[in-house]
């Protein structure tokens, strides 16, 4: 419930509050006197979008506050999810916007988007305005009447995970079918790859060894003779390095008596020795082995150029990453392969999630006929009680050629004011007034089963006048037992009928305008409901009849 509500250098307020009681509250004021103004800054609160021009002249920034009380406990949950602090006994909203077009907004103090601002206000309070008659021509506004008359929000809710499901497999059926299109378009290169790499039977390695066994070869000759010359350096009897390190070895132990390093030099030359031993014989087996063998070059050599035409051929340095293309080539010849059991089990998800989709919308179908029948007959009723009595009116529920988003069915309001024309679409034959008098009798249909705590209506009385408006009236004072009603009329039985009525009116100085609210008493609200009956000259005779008025509608306090 809408409990106050502060304003300050907006358009042309400086400053007010109002505090707002929870029942049926009126608001009225001359045409252009500022009524507008509240349900803008209202707006704004709701998420509405703002810039510097709704700033009061020389002003630096507006500020519009309100407290909300009587909550529902989808209230917390929301702030509690976007971790915001939450009072189960009010929610304090605020915007600021600067004169440089900046705006701010906040919820308990902690700043927020315009986004949650908007989706908060579906909790907190609804604004009916003239325009918004145009959405009872809406085939989704006229949905959402059967799903909130009806409490299927929760089915509805259920039925949407399922669609979206079903649009996920869709999507996944689709990707993977153009993909093995795609694949089954290049099967035939990509296995002629394949096959090339498997039949060259790579090893890991073997590139660089087959490029070391090429120069052994080449140079094989070379390498057999600069082998068989170390071995005779070693070897040589009288000039090798074995004879040397023997000589030495005999005249350091010759001295070994007298000098007491000889025995660390005589075995260090004797493991020089053995060392020189086991290289000889070493280099003279390595000497022995190297032969030299064309054919063997020639293998070796055109290996190699295989191997490095594969590897030119792909872009690739090494036979690791040959043998890694290899085995990638061959999961996706694998994938294509298994294309058809992915795609047959995709679609047999995609049929089950279709089949789920269709149960759930076939039951939100039935709910949603039953619903459809009982706002008929009520909605009937309300209207005959607003001054048609030859109302017909219809709800028309047409099969979608394919599942949506909300369901499986097209909504169509079919209405007729006169008992000898057929009902038609609402957005076709209803008049302003009579478009006027539905929406208010759908929004008193489905006030009770939303969870909304307060609701204002905007000149809702555009086209009626006599015993309509009365009829209007009274909806409304019973509107407002069970939920917070403010409703901003010109009508004087309307304004008759509220609890509380506030008057709106401009002040012109010299140098500018102001707008200001005053909540009236009772002998102010005779005053002008005589004013919105006879005009500004009131005499006992407009008074008298305004107090009738009062009394007979309810709206005046004893």
């Amino acid at each position: 419930m809408l409990q106050s509500l502060s304003i300050r250098n907006f358009v042309l307020i400086d400053e007010l509050t109002i505090d707002f009681q929870p029942h049926f509250s009126v608001i009225t004021g001359e045409t252009g006197a500022g009524k507008s103004i509240i349900l803008g800054a209202i707006g704004l609160l709701m998420g509405q979008r703002a810039d510097s021009s709704t700033l009061r002249p020389g002003a630096d920034r507006c500020i519009i506050e309100a407290r909300f009380t009587h909550l529902d406990a989808a209230v917390g949950i929301m702030l509690e999810e976007e971790d915001i602090d939450s009072d189960e006994e009010e929610c304090i909203v605020r915007r600021e916007i600067t004169s440089k077009g900046k705006s701010r907004a906040f919820i308990n103090d902690t700043p927020a988007s315009l986004q949650l601002l908007k989706r908060l206000s579906e909790y907190l309070i609804d604004i009916h305005s003239q325009h918004k008659n145009l959405l009872l021509g809406d085939a989704g506004f006229q949905l959402s009447v059967l799903d909130l008359y009806s409490g299927s929000l929760p089915q509805l809710h259920t039925y949407q995970e399922a669609y979206r499901r079903l649009r996920e497999g869709q999507r996944a059926y689709e990707e993977a079918k153009a993909t093995a299109l795609a694949l089954s378009k290049e099967q035939d290169y990509l296995q002629f790859q394949y096959d090339q790499l498997e039949e060259a039977e790579i090893e890991e390695g073997e590139l660089e060894a087959l490029e070391e066994e090429e120069r052994q070869l080449s140079h094989a000759q070379e390498i057999r003779e600069e082998l068989g010359g170390a071995v005779s350096a070693l070897e040589d009897d009288e000039r090798g390095a074995l004879q040397s390190v023997h000589l030495a070895l005999r005249s350091v132990e010759s001295i070994r008596r007298y000098h007491s390093s000889a025995e660390e030099w005589c075995e260090r030359l004797s493991s020089v020795r053995i060392e020189l031993q086991d290289l000889a014989s070493t280099l003279s087996s390595e000497a022995e082995e190297v032969t030299f063998s064309p054919k063997r070059l020639a293998r070796v050599e055109a290996r190699l150029d295989q191997l490095r035409g594969l590897l030119h051929k792909h872009g690739l340095e090494s036979c690791s990453q040959l043998i890694a293309l290899k085995e990638e080539l061959a999961e996706r010849l694998e994938k294509i392969n298994s294309s058809d059991e992915d795609l047959a089990r995709l679609a047999e998800e995609v049929e089950a999630a279709e089949a789920e989709v269709l149960r759930l919308g076939e039951a939100l179908r039935q709910i949603r006929t039953d619903a459809a029948r009982a706002i008929e007959t009520a909605l009937v009723l309300a209207l005959q009680e607003l001054g048609m009595p030859h109302v017909r009116f219809l709800i028309q529920i047409d099969a979608l050629a394919s599942p949506s988003l909300m369901g499986l069915d097209h909504v169509t309001f079919l209405f007729s004011a006169n008992k000898e024309i057929d009902p038609e679409p609402v957005a076709d034959i209803a008049s302003g007034g009579e478009i006027s008098r539905l929406m208010l009798a759908l929004k008193a249909l489905i006030a009770d089963r939303r969870s909304l705590p307060t609701i204002i209506f905007d000149e809702i009385d555009t086209g009626v006048s006599g015993e309509t408006a009365e009829r209007i009236a009274t909806i409304l004072r019973r509107m407002g037992q069970s939920m917070q009603v403010l409703a901003v009329t010109h009508l004087p039985q309307i304004a008759a009928a509220g609890s509380d009525h506030f008057y709106i009116y401009k002040e012109h100085g010299e140098e500018s305008t102001r707008s200001h609210i005053r909540h009236l008493t009772s002998e102010e609200r005779v005053d002008e409901i005589a004013r919105m009956q006879s005009g500004s000259k009131l005499t006992d005779v407009t008074r008298a009849a305004a107090q009738a008025l009062l009394e007979s509608a309810g709206g005046l306090k004893g």
